[in-house]
């Protein structure tokens, strides 16, 4: 990485770059069932990531560091997939301001296990945050009561099939997982460099990919079949998802998590403003003030 660069210009550099890439996977699938989508793009984001090899120290690798690595692409390779089933059934105006609570979920682990410790404001910024969030949800259920939950409690429904519900939760269990593993990602930073982690996180990923695949779809050998149609434009994404991974471990290599993921999480005006109108949703410009207001919690977060 570029010597002297403070680490918010690779926050928001990182930031910019998921933006974009939530955008173009929306995109993608809309055509694409969530697990093909998945594993197609973890392979072509691994054969990218194998362009490093020539900055890869795999010599500075201790047992330990790889243990925590796979920890790390455990926990990212379901976050992945559970969030992209809810961006395959959801407006991406309504999940994109929501993922700001992985923010939350991160600075609750980087406490419990980094004991890095909040501030006043950061705890105003964290209730803003959920306060946004609600707001969000809000009516994109049917029936709530005042306190925001479903007047009826008819479990059963909510977890049907295509139902804003169902998403929602892998929505909010991919948010959990993705700030598990932000703290994993910050003790292995600690242990090795940047662009070898990103070289093994990219292949851990695949490799669980594919056992996702197995055991839930089971023979994987159906997956070119499946994602034949899938154009360049999974390479692009797949760009994205390595340089957004490379700035953030740098930035997060020079910053505290506290400090990073919020700042990192400003992406979350692309998708909702572009994306958006791109795919003509409603209630944008109420979503738009939701970010608004939910990015005041995040300059909070990094005060």
């Amino acid at each position: 990485m570029f010597l002297g660069i403070p680490w918010y210009v690779y926050a928001l550099a990182s930031a910019a770059f998921i933006g974009v890439k939530t955008v173009l996977q929306k995109a993608e699938l809309k055509k694409e069932h969530s697990l093909d989508y998945v594993v197609a793009f973890s392979l072509v984001t691994m054969i990218i990531a194998f362009f490093l090899w020539p900055w890869v120290r795999l010599g500075s690798l201790d047992l330990l560091s790889v243990i925590y690595t796979y920890v790390a692409a455990a926990l990212g390779s379901i976050a992945i997939w559970l969030g992209a089933k809810a961006l395959r059934h959801l407006e991406i105006s309504f999940i994109s301001p929501q993922t700001v609570l992985t923010t939350v979920f991160s600075l609750f682990f980087a406490y419990l296990f980094l004991h890095e410790v909040l501030t006043g404001n950061q705890w105003i910024g964290v209730a803003v945050l959920l306060s946004g969030a609600v707001i969000l949800v809000k009516g994109s259920f049917v029936s709530f009561h005042s306190f925001g939950l479903p007047a009826k409690l008819q479990i059963g429904k909510w977890f049907n099939k295509k139902t804003v519900f169902l998403f929602e939760l892998f929505l909010i269990l991919s948010m959990f997982l993705f700030g598990l593993a932000t703290v994993f990602d910050k003790i292995v930073l600690a242990r090795i460099d940047v662009i070898t982690f990103i070289f093994l996180i990219s292949v851990f990923l695949f490799i669980n990919h594919l056992i996702l695949y197995w055991a839930v779809v089971g023979d994987i050998r159906q997956i070119p079949a499946r994602v034949d149609h899938l154009g360049w434009m999974i390479v692009g994404i797949a760009v994205l998802t390595i340089l957004s991974r490379l700035t953030y471990a740098q930035a997060l290599n020079l910053a505290d998590l506290s400090l990073v993921m919020p700042l990192k999480k400003i992406s979350i005006l692309i998708p909702t403003i572009w994306g958006g109108q791109l795919f003509k949703e409603k209630h944008l410009y109420k979503r738009i003030a939701v970010a608004v207001l939910m990015l005041l919690g995040v300059w909070l977060l990094v005060r």
